[in-house]
């Protein structure tokens, strides 16, 4: 028999979660699924995560925290910081449907989720630093250049389809145009 590996099963369920997050939202999301997915009891989930809302946190505070590891902010090169979020969101659509049941679901009275907040305020603070130092254009305050250039990263993620194939279809134009527009944002 082998022994029991809490953090085996812990992990186990953030991926399940994450797939059937991303695939339901948090609403449509069931626990008798996931845990399936994961290969484990329901009663898991409570255990390790208390509630489906407090296992959505965890997944998400996860995926915050691989997103910055994997597109690391450089105020010095923003335009290279929106092409690896472009690349990321390409490579992940997963996390982009996990964000946007945030927005969706997570409106109201819940408490802002830690590792979103403190992530922003880092980035702001560096832009914030480089504007000071003259390295980036103050034409815009550091938290509206930081949503500029998520945003402008984002802008294939987000659309419709419809709205989406209007402009380039291959991933390295698009790319380029992210790029492109960022350096145009920040520069001089």
């Amino acid at each position: 028999m082998a022994p029991r590996d809490p953090e085996a099963k812990r992990r186990a369920l953030l991926k399940a979660a994450r797939a059937e997050f991303a695939e339901h939202g948090i609403a449509g999301a069931r626990i008798d699924r996931l845990a399936g997915r994961a290969g484990c009891s329901a009663g898991l989930v409570y255990t390790y995560f208390g509630s489906k809302e407090e296992l959505f946190t965890a997944v998400f505070d996860q995926v915050v925290v691989q997103a910055a590891e994997q597109a690391p902010i450089s105020p010095d090169d923003l335009p290279g910081y929106a092409g690896a979020l472009f690349d990321g969101q390409t490579a992940h659509p997963d996390v982009m449907r996990l964000a946007t049941w945030h927005r969706l679901e997570q409106q109201g009275g819940r408490p802002p989720i830690e590792a979103i907040t403190r992530s922003i305020q880092e980035k702001v603070d560096a832009i914030r630093k480089a504007q000071r130092d003259g390295r980036l254009s103050t034409r815009f305050s550091a938290p509206e250049l930081l949503m500029l250039t998520i945003n402008t990263a984002s802008m294939w993620a987000l659309q419709s389809p419809e709205i989406s194939d209007l402009g380039p279809r291959e991933h390295a134009a698009r790319r380029a145009t992210v790029v492109e527009a960022v350096r145009r944002l920040v520069e001089p």
